[in-house]
């Protein structure tokens, strides 16, 4: 199959439940997908059609970035770029300080680059200490009645996750849901077959609920995920939005799946985190937005 064809037929499957409508205010839109051959200017063109930074972003806020590192192989990662383009995004707006934050010591993060971007866009590593978790309790929750997570998580100003959108030999689709274990303690208890693992993630999204995603579909892991190595597939897309539902109902047809096969999607719509269907809002400048159906 040829590139072209197959990036034609990925976004079809992506929009398989979307209907087209009359273009709707930036405001209504749950994400935009824009195209591109350069991720960091994709990130400005999705995040602008949402609004802009500036509709995050306030002068002296505290902003936390939540990227995926998981080794350099193709796929496998957040790129680096694309986080440096967010950091950048964040203090040009006027944000105070912009942290990559997760459970994981620095060298977690060694070959990926993610570090090195971020610090040239002037944002820095944060790695947690002893006193730098927070114990709450979860109303709702199907298996986690108590969360520990990182501090950042619950205190920052603004949360933004940045998965990269991959294949998952556990949940067979990690995106926006699924990376927010990388603030959770304790995420290797939660291996206890695929029920448990989806209803643990779903329980952790509803209480840590970043307010804006920006998630790498460029070049995605479509098997042996989420480590790798195995074959990637290039939409060449970055995806941001509002909505961790609808952004994982969007992407995982880029690998060919429906939102309905994969579990923590379902669970999450059920629950009411967000939209499992969407409506299509057009596309302008390369850019595709959509809001809930």
């Amino acid at each position: 199959m040829k590139r072209r064809d197959f990036i034609a037929g990925a976004l079809a499957a992506a929009g398989a439940l979307a209907h087209h409508s009359a273009a709707t205010p930036e405001k209504d839109l749950l994400l935009a997908a824009a195209k591109g051959s350069d991720p960091a200017a994709a990130a400005g063109s999705a995040v602008a059609a949402l609004g802009g930074i500036g509709r995050f972003v306030r002068p002296g806020m505290r902003v936390m970035l939540l990227p995926n590192p998981q080794g350099r192989l193709k796929g496998a990662s957040t790129r680096p770029e694309l986080v440096g383009a967010v950091a950048r995004l964040c203090l040009e707006a006027g944000a105070a300080k912009v942290e990559i934050c997760s459970i994981h010591e620095r060298f977690r993060w060694s070959g990926t680059g993610i570090v090195e971007a971020a610090e040239r866009a002037g944002a820095a590593l944060w790695t947690p200490g002893p006193g730098d978790w927070r114990e709450f309790a979860v109303p709702g929750a199907r298996r986690q009645k108590k969360l520990r997570v990182i501090a950042p998580a619950l205190e920052a100003d603004l949360v933004i996750n940045m998965p990269v959108a991959k294949q998952h030999e556990s949940t067979r689709f990690t995106g926006a849901l699924k990376n927010l274990m990388g603030v959770n303690e304790g995420n290797a208890g939660w291996h206890q077959g695929p029920a448990y693992l989806v209803d643990s993630i779903v329980d952790l999204a509803s209480v840590v609920r970043p307010r804006l995603a920006v998630v790498d579909a460029t070049e995605m892991l479509a098997e042996n995920g989420p480590f790798g190595p195995g074959r990637t597939v290039k939409p060449g897309l970055v995806v941001a939005g509002t909505d961790p539902v609808a952004i994982d109902a969007f992407t995982c047809g880029l690998l060919g799946l429906k939102p309905g096969e994969v579990s923590t999607i379902v669970r999450a719509a059920e629950r009411g985190l967000g939209a499992l269907n969407l409506v299509s809002a057009g596309e302008e400048g390369g850019v595709s937005g959509y809001r809930g159906a």
